[in-house]
């Protein structure tokens, strides 16, 4: 199984148990108050520059093993 298959399978997981979650009372009051998705945009952008960062120390790595293998 490739590294990208894996990860789509824990992040499917992920979202799957996300989705069955209970509602807590503190994730009603932000969704009364329309504040829930400021905490959902603020997630997502930290997630993606995680992603983001990731890809690039990847893409690094590669370049450095291949300069190493010369």
């Amino acid at each position: 199984m490739s590294k990208k298959s894996a990860i789509l399978i824990l992040l499917f997981a992920f979202v799957s148990k996300l989705l069955n979650a209970k509602s807590l009372p503190m994730t009603e009051q932000l969704m009364q108050q329309g504040k829930i998705y400021a905490v959902i945009a603020i997630v997502g952008v930290i997630l993606l520059g995680v992603f983001a960062f990731l890809f690039y120390l990847e893409r690094r790595l590669r370049n450095l093993e291949q300069e190493i293998k010369k």
